[in-house]
């Protein structure tokens, strides 16, 4: 209620204002009748300049596009090259074999002739300062070799049969330590005699084919010319 009351006080206040302004204003004008068209005149002769801000927005700077990057032409992959290799190479392993070395099959002409069927077979052997007999590596008055096993292990008490010149059989055995295992000798032999020998089996059969040997002077070179080595077959 209080509020409506300063409300009307301030509109009447207002009323008064106006109204003694227009009482005012109709007194100046009643009383010069020539201000009016002067002060019209006043309004009309003083130009009225109203600037009004505007907005004027910043040039926008030109974007340069970046040189074009140069197109190399193409070229093949070493890896493709590789690859299209790889792919057409088959590689194959060979698999290892193991080298057979024969034997050599001596014949009646070489004084040692083929095994057979003999589980034995007669080989010619090099000269040898360590197993040969006196001192020699091939002494000309020894018949001598080895008996010796598929693995070339000497083979003790095998017994060894000989003929000399005259016909006349004899049986020598083969020797262990302090000896080399499966050494044998016949001593006495007269330079240029020939012999014949061969191993025998555990029940006096022949375990190998019969040899001769001629006992001569080694001339420096190849085998032993006295020297007869028994080897197992396997």
């Amino acid at each position: 209620m209080q509020d409506k009351t300063y409300v009307i006080a301030i509109i009447v206040v207002l009323l008064i204002c106006c109204l003694g302004v227009y009482v005012a204003v109709s007194g100046y004008l009643n009383s010069n009748p020539d201000a009016f068209p002067t002060l019209v005149a006043s309004f009309q002769s003083t130009p009225v300049i109203v600037a009004i801000g505007t907005y004027t927005p910043l040039p926008t700077p030109a974007v340069i596009a970046p040189p074009a990057t140069p197109t190399l032409p193409a070229v093949p992959s070493p890896l493709g090259a590789l690859r299209t290799i790889t792919a057409a190479i088959t590689i194959v392993v060979p698999t290892p074999t193991r080298a057979v070395v024969a034997s050599p099959t001596f014949t009646t002409v070489s004084g040692f002739p083929a095994c057979g069927n003999f589980p034995f077979c007669p080989r010619p052997g090099p000269p040898d300062l360590m197993l040969a007999p006196a001192g020699q590596e091939c002494p000309r008055n020894y018949i001598w070799g080895r008996v010796v096993d598929a693995n070339g292990r000497g083979l003790r008490d095998r017994r060894i049969r000989f003929k000399n010149p005259l016909g006349e059989t004899d049986t020598v055995t083969t020797k262990g330590a302090p000896d080399p295992e499966g050494i044998y000798n016949i001593p006495s032999v007269a330079s240029g005699s020939t012999w014949e020998i061969w191993l025998l089996d555990p029940g006096g059969g022949d375990a190998s084919p019969r040899v001769k040997v001629t006992a001569i002077a080694y001339p420096g070179i190849g085998p032993c010319p006295t020297r007869v080595d028994f080897v197992q077959q396997r």
